[in-house]
């Protein structure tokens, strides 16, 4: 998946196994632990292949033991949060070895990034996301002037990151011309646009009760 996807769905499932005595998720940290499992792009250079390590369950529960241990219940929506990463996203849309170490047989239905499938799970998880957050009553914190909106600017910088990193082979005109004569990548890009928008709102609003906060001190 796009970081689209994996951040949408980050959120629909950590809310799905948040229970009452949770309290209210940690909205960027769900976000950034959506494509956390990707940081292995990153580690290319170290031998580290993608879709190996960190798309292992038996990496994130050695990662998440200290939090359990601590945290207990509390943990479990953070880590369903990491796991769907390849356990749902990229085992649907390419093919992870999930049991590595222990087995180093690729998992996965292999399907391709720009496939109907895959812009239709993005979309789909978009708009859950949208409809939990209100329903959950995230969507008006999120919105809110609060100074922990600012820490929104994190999944908003990854996002326009992955954009760039997806685009970097291409000169911007021929780039722009190749998505808008494809339907399914301009869905693509849209949802990207519509995610980012809403992030660098979030933002702003924490912008606003940082600068707030500075007024009232001066």
């Amino acid at each position: 998946m796009f970081f689209l996807g994996h951040m949408v769905w980050a959120y629909v499932w950590a809310a799905m196994f948040a229970g009452k005595r949770n309290g209210k998720l940690f909205i960027a940290m769900i976000l950034m632990l959506g494509i956390a499992p990707d940081i292995d792009l990153l580690l290319r250079s170290f031998g580290v292949i993608h879709h190996t390590l960190t798309h292992s369950f038996f990496f994130w529960l050695i990662v998440f033991a200290p939090f359990f241990a601590v945290f207990r219940q509390k943990t479990v929506p953070y880590f369903v949060a990491v796991a769907q990463h390849f356990a749902f996203g990229d085992f649907l849309v390419g093919n992870v070895m999930i049991f590595w170490p222990f087995s180093p047989t690729y998992f996965g239905l292999n399907i391709a990034m720009t496939s109907m499938l895959d812009v239709a799970l993005e979309t789909a998880g978009l708009l859950l996301a949208a409809g939990i957050s209100y329903y959950k009553d995230d969507l008006r914190r999120m919105l809110s002037i609060d100074i922990r909106n600012l820490l929104m600017f994190l999944p908003l910088l990854a996002l326009l990151t992955s954009i760039l990193f997806f685009a970097v082979d291409w000169s911007f005109i021929p780039l722009i011309a190749y998505i808008w004569s494809r339907k399914l990548l301009t869905t693509i890009i849209l949802g990207h646009i519509i995610l980012a928008i809403f992030l660098a709102l979030s933002t702003l609003q924490g912008l606003r009760r940082l600068f707030n906060n500075r007024e009232q001190h001066e």
